[in-house]
C-alpha cells in the first residue's frame, strides 16, 4: 500500500479578512466571472517554533457578488466522490491492475493511520480512487518554483514525491452577503492567512512565484493571476507582532 503522510500543509490554520465589500459600483460595470485585479501584499510571517503564515491579499470584481461558501453548506465541502466499477464498489488502488491510473496524492484516498475514509455512507479501510471537489476551496494558490535551467515550474502537489501527499495551499472564504438572491456586483479585498510548519522545509532558500485563482458559487474562476517578480521567503518576511 503506498505510504501516507498526513496532511498539513494548509489544514494548521487558514483565515480570511474580506474588505471593500461596500464600495460603490455600477450594474453591469464587470462580468459575473470573478476577475482577481491585483496581488496586492504577499509577506511571510516566521515564528520560532509555531506555525508560520504566508499572507496574501488580491484585490477582487464580481459582477454578481455571488461569492463564499459557508462551513453549512456540504455541496461544497465533500472534499471529493468515490469512483465505483460496475457494481457499485469502490475502485481500490491495486499496482497491478494496469486499468489503474498511478498513485498520487490527487487521483487517490488513503486513511490516516486507524481513521477510515467516511464519505456519506461509505466508511472504508482501504485506499480507494477518487475525484476532487473543486468547489472545497474557493481560493486557490499555486506556488512556482525555479528549477536549475531557470525556468519557473508549478509544485506539483499531486506528487507523493513532491508534496508528500500534503494538500495544495488555499481555503475557503466566507460567503459575502447574506442574501444572493441580490446580484450586485462587488468589488473588495480579500486576504488569505495560510499557516503550516512546512513553508521553510519546503522553499526555505527557493525563488518563487505565486499564482492565485478565485471561484464563485456557480463555477466560474478567475484567470490565475501570477506574481510578476520571484522572491525567496526571506525578502517577504515579518516579525510576528
Amino acid at each position: 500500500m503506498p505510504g501516507y503522510m498526513k496532511p498539513s500543509f494548509y489544514l494548521f490554520g487558514v483565515i480570511f479578512l474580506i474588505m471593500g465589500l461596500a464600495a460603490c459600483v455600477d450594474e453591469g460595470e464587470f462580468s459575473d466571472i470573478p476577475e482577481i485585479t491585483a496581488i496586492e501584499e504577499i509577506y511571510f510571517v516566521d515564528v520560532d517554533g509555531g506555525s508560520d503564515s504566508l499572507v496574501i491579499s488580491v484585490a477582487f470584481t464580481d459582477g454578481d457578488g455571488d461569492l463564499g461558501i459557508s462551513a453549512r453548506e456540504s455541496e461544497f465541502i465533500t472534499p471529493f466522490e468515490i469512483v465505483r466499477d460496475n457494481q457499485g464498489e469502490p475502485i481500490k488502488f491495486d499496482p497491478a491492475n494496469p486499468n489503474n491510473p498511478p498513485f498520487n496524492c490527487c487521483d487517490w484516498a488513503t486513511p490516516s493511520g486507524l481513521n477510515p475514509i467516511i464519505v456519506g455512507t461509505d466508511t472504508i479501510f482501504d485506499t480507494i480512487q477518487v475525484i476532487q471537489n473543486p468547489f472545497v476551496r474557493n481560493f486557490e494558490v499555486t506556488i512556482f518554483r525555479r528549477e536549475e535551467d531557470g525556468v519557473f515550474r508549478e509544485v506539483d502537489f499531486c506528487n507523493p514525491q513532491v508534496s508528500g501527499c500534503r494538500p495544495p495551499l488555499g481555503g475557503r472564504f466566507p460567503p459575502l452577503k447574506d442574501d444572493f438572491s441580490n446580484d450586485k456586483p462587488r468589488v473588495g479585498t480579500i486576504t488569505h492567512f495560510a499557516q503550516s510548519l512546512v513553508f521553510k522545509p519546503l522553499f526555505r532558500n527557493d525563488s518563487i512565484k505565486i499564482g492565485v485563482v478565485i471561484r464563485d458559487r456557480s463555477g466560474n474562476e478567475s484567470d490565475m493571476f501570477i506574481t510578476e517578480d520571484a522572491f525567496v521567503l526571506n525578502d517577504i518576511t515579518r516579525l510576528p507582532e
